[in-house]
């Protein structure tokens, strides 16, 4: 397979990265991930990728798209669509999944052609998220901002590392560092709270890919910082240095932490797969008897083994398990 080059920021569009025919056996950090499920799956959905989309998501690529215009210093191409036809009926605009409406919309989009349609009020949010964070906090903004000129956004990344192909897209690159926008919600950027969002998700087995393909790439480890920002007021945010989580390169050493056993663990078994051809399902996890079954049994919670204490009382108050006089 030949290796597509690495993109210059913003030159791969996100969907084309994602869902391209050319780019389809290139597997992401998300896509490795899959692997915590079973490699059953994770072979399955990188067959049969599905695009969702979801408002949560959606509010996600625009702040992205809006950070990336914002470092390449590229044409922001959202465009709010507010005017949406009205029921004479009714008084009131028509749904979004009337022909009335899709009508009027789709000439609103022949009218700005190249641009992305989102609704007013998601538009209007995450304007107000990037310029707290570009330019209203105080204490932090300037070292965002340092990090802005320094970088480049959105550049898409190809390798082969033992017979397997990779990507990752970094939201922020510099000499020395990688940055991670995160987008969240109220009191998840603290630093005690993050912790859950980041093994909910598996960001740090993300941030350990990146650091270790990056390293492959340019024969230096960089340090991953994420940039954790809430969708809402007063879209407080914070710079959070994930040593502790993935590669430690503080001490002049390159340490794995958690997230870098992990992702090393996934990189084995996805390079395991594609040599014999075999994706196991749920069986994989269970290790197996010495005639070479794998046979799972289940443990009881301690919580539930409790139950098994509780007695009915009678008449005669002896419980049932009692011999009555």
């Amino acid at each position: 397979m030949n290796l597509p080059k690495t993109s210059k920021p913003g030159e791969i569009p996100n969907e084309e990265y994602h869902y391209g025919e050319e780019y389809r056996n290139f597997i992401s950090s998300s896509q490795l991930k899959n692997y915590l499920v079973s490699p059953k799956y994770a072979h399955y959905v990188q067959q049969h990728p599905r695009e969702t989309q979801t408002m949560g998501m959606l509010e996600g690529t625009i702040y992205h798209d809006l950070l990336e215009s914002k470092v390449n210093k590229t044409l922001f191409t959202w465009v709010s669509f507010d005017d949406p036809p009205i029921n004479s009926r009714t008084g009131k605009p028509f749904g979004s999944d009337t022909i009335a409406y899709q009508s009027e919309l789709e000439k609103f989009k022949s009218e700005h052609p190249g641009c992305k349609v989102a609704p007013v009020d998601l538009l209007e949010n995450v304007k107000k998220m990037v310029d707290h964070l570009l330019y209203e906090d105080k204490d932090l903004s300037p070292d965002i901002m340092y990090l802005i000129k320094q970088g480049k956004a959105e550049e898409s990344h190809f390798l082969e590392y033992e017979g397997a192909f990779f990507k990752y897209r970094t939201d922020l690159r510099t000499k020395t560092k990688i940055i991670d926008w995160k987008k969240t919600t109220l009191e998840n950027p603290k630093v005690e709270n993050f912790p859950s969002i980041i093994i909910k998700y598996g960001y740090h087995i993300s941030a350990a890919m990146y650091q270790f393909f990056e390293a492959q790439v340019t024969g230096k480890w960089k340090k991953f910082f994420w940039v954790v920002q809430e969708n809402e007021p007063p879209y407080d945010f914070m710079i959070l240095d994930s040593s502790e989580w993935t590669w430690d390169i503080s001490r002049g050493e390159v340490i794995p932490k958690v997230g870098a056993l992990i992702f090393l663990k996934l990189l084995e078994q996805h390079i395991w797969c594609l040599e014999h051809d075999h994706y196991p399902g749920y069986s994989v996890f269970v290790d197996p008897d010495w005639k070479g079954h794998r046979i799972g049994t289940p443990e009881v919670p301690g919580w539930y083994q409790k139950q098994s204490t509780f007695n009915f009382y009678n008449n005669n108050g002896k419980h049932t398990t009692e011999k009555a006089d």
